[in-house]
């Protein structure tokens, strides 16, 4: 129960400085969601100008990009402390370290040291294509 109340605060602790910037934090969840839009507009301008691509139809392939969206989004959202780029970045910089001298969870401090909201458009898309 401790973990899961310290993961709580960590996660809190993440939501408020990424809400510091307000207009950058809603112009980077729009960033991502139009991204997300154009790639998918992309394929349907493919299946349009195409038709069906060796038996897939665009119903099909909207189902499975729809999916690989909020898969993903998921899981770069919960798990974006294990990046390479920013876990590799940590260990070069000494900050591992620390993390490793306090008596808590070591896996659970790197979960809660980055919480990438900037992803929830990519999964508000990937659940709506899905569906």
């Amino acid at each position: 129960m401790y973990s899961l109340d310290l993961y709580r605060r960590f996660i809190g602790v993440q939501i408020r400085s990424q809400m510091q910037y307000r207009t950058s934090f809603f112009m980077e969840i729009a960033g991502t969601t139009l991204v997300t839009l154009l790639e998918y507009a992309s394929l349907a301008l493919v299946f349009n100008r195409f038709g069906n691509l060796k038996g897939w139809t665009l119903g099909q392939v909207a189902f499975l990009y729809g999916l690989a969206e909020l898969s993903f989004g998921i899981m770069d959202l919960v798990f974006s402390g294990f990046d390479p780029g920013y876990f590799g970045l940590r260990v070069k910089r000494g900050s591992f370290d620390q993390l490793l001298l306090r008596p808590v969870n070591i896996i659970l401090q790197i979960l809660g040291s980055e919480f990438a909201l900037r992803r929830l458009g990519k999964i508000f898309i990937g659940i709506i294509i899905f569906l």
